[in-house]
């Protein structure tokens, strides 16, 4: 059965993930993307893929992508009385998400 890859990489991660996948040979949609605690800007993937190809896209991946460390800035704090949150974050890396699909059509 077909997968839908959905890969949300950061977008420092994003030009090194495109240019390894499309060297593959795998075809890559990128979205421009936002979110979680530190709202950065991400990059959204999507690969539509055969299941022999999943594991391959799946290296690619792990091995383009790395972690960070950043600094939480105050307002996303709130203002509340936080001090037990911490001020530094690790994140980075990737968010895949692997979706069976009954067809992939490329017309």
């Amino acid at each position: 059965m077909a997968k839908l890859l959905i890969a949300i990489v950061h977008r420092d991660d994003q030009g090194r993930v495109v240019s390894a996948l499309g060297e593959a040979g795998l075809r890559v949609t990128q979205l421009g993307s936002q979110g979680g605690f530190l709202r950065s800007r991400n990059a959204t993937l999507l690969l539509g893929l055969e299941d022999e190809q999943l594991p391959e896209a799946m290296a690619i991946i792990e091995r383009s992508c790395e972690t960070r460390t950043e600094v939480v800035p105050p307002e996303l704090l709130g203002g509340i009385g936080a001090a037990w949150l911490p001020s530094e974050v690790t994140h980075g890396g990737a968010t895949i998400f692997v979706v069976p699909v009954d067809e992939i059509r490329r017309i």
